[in-house]
């Protein structure tokens, strides 16, 4: 399974899996809104949805709030306690891909 990611101003390689593309879809979904086994991700909003008629492509937009690991002081001296993003995520069961471009709302 390939997984491309993106976000302003650069782009990550793409993350090749040794599992099937529908396994690594099905585990990368059960993470929203909130996930019990990545403690940082402190939940996500929908922003917008938009599924082809036959399913195959499925674009979802997500308002997105992680716990910053740092110290007290730093956060404050930042402003901020979390991050916020907004993460669109462009599934396309056709080509098996998965493309997720990120941009920071907090800095």
């Amino acid at each position: 399974a390939v997984v491309s990611t993106q976000s302003t101003g650069y782009q990550l390689p793409d993350r090749v899996y040794k599992y099937p593309f529908e396994l690594i879809m099905l585990a990368y979904e059960r993470r929203f809104p909130t996930c019990d086994m990545i403690p940082a991700f402190l939940g996500s909003d929908t922003i917008s949805e938009h599924k082809s008629k036959d399913g195959a492509v499925h674009v979802i937009e997500r308002r997105c709030k992680i716990d910053v690991e740092a110290p007290y002081l730093l956060k404050k001296v930042c402003g901020a306690d979390f991050v916020y993003f907004i993460q669109k995520n462009s599934l396309n069961k056709r080509n098996r891909t998965l493309t997720i471009v990120a941009t920071n709302e907090t800095f």
